[in-house]
């Protein structure tokens, strides 16, 4: 039997107008690959949250979320690896600049051809005999730019409730700790923004919360040498906006 080129891939296609997603479902049929749509930036975000894809062919002007927010938020909140190609109708001067500012792989302008879509796949994804390359979706929980979770999946031993168990404890626990943090900067009670920095610490090594590793031990440094300031509120606001959103798709991708 001979294989199709992206046979097995699955590739979600981002595109509001009926006429284009049914030409690229045409032009991707002979493709092998499974194909989802999404008509706006907010649903490609749900679809790339509740599963795995390989690619994400994304159209430019969406309703709701345009192409270059939806691809900001999935870099930053989903995904800093997953394939994305632009496609769009704007062949204008610093267009695909643009688009690789976003954080997209790729560029196509309509109408294009199967030849040109596979050969703009080609240059992200590998191809082997004419095969693309697909990655088996890990049975591992999902992670992000925000957090890793390698290191309890190794503790854990593949141990998914006894993973959650944790995951659990930090959503109780660490949260209500920034709580208690910032009760503590605005009593100017430096000792126990200390206390509570240095019991954060391993929380936020654990969970591999990278943005926050330095930021936790500046403000346990700077509550010793009661620096009130600018400095620490600024740490201290940080550490409370990052905390929510990694509670946020841990509750959503972990605990859900």
């Amino acid at each position: 039997m001979i294989r199709k080129p992206l046979e097995n891939m699955d590739i979600l296609l981002v595109e509001d107008n009926e006429m284009n997603t049914l030409l690229t479902s045409a032009i991707m049929h002979g493709t092998g690959a499974n194909i989802t749509e999404a008509d706006n930036g907010i649903d490609a975000i749900q679809y790339l949250r509740s599963r795995s894809f390989d690619l994400v062919l994304m159209d430019l002007n969406l309703p709701l979320m345009d192409g270059f927010d939806t691809t900001r938020y999935i870099r930053d909140h989903i995904s800093a690896t997953l394939p994305i190609i632009a496609i769009t109708a704007n062949v204008v001067s610093g267009e695909e600049e643009k688009c690789k500012d976003a954080g997209m792989n790729g560029f196509i302008s309509k109408p294009y051809s199967e030849k040109e879509l596979l050969d703009k796949i080609a240059a992200c994804i590998p191809f082997e005999k004419g095969i693309a390359q697909t990655t088996e979706a890990p049975c591992s929980t999902v992670s992000s730019q925000l957090y890793n979770l390698s290191f309890l999946e190794n503790v854990s031993k593949g141990n998914r409730e006894m993973l959650q168990q944790i995951i659990l404890l930090f959503v109780d626990q660490v949260p209500a700790g920034v709580t208690r943090l910032k009760a503590a900067y605005h009593s100017h009670d430096f000792n126990e923004i200390g206390k509570i920095a240095h019991r954060m610490k391993p929380d936020i090594d654990n969970l591999e919360i990278i943005s926050l590793k330095d930021d936790i031990r500046e403000i346990e440094t700077l509550a010793a040498q009661n620096q009130n300031g600018a400095v620490l509120e600024g740490l201290i606001n940080k550490l409370d906006n990052t905390i929510m959103r990694v509670v946020y798709e841990l509750k959503t991708n972990v605990l859900s």
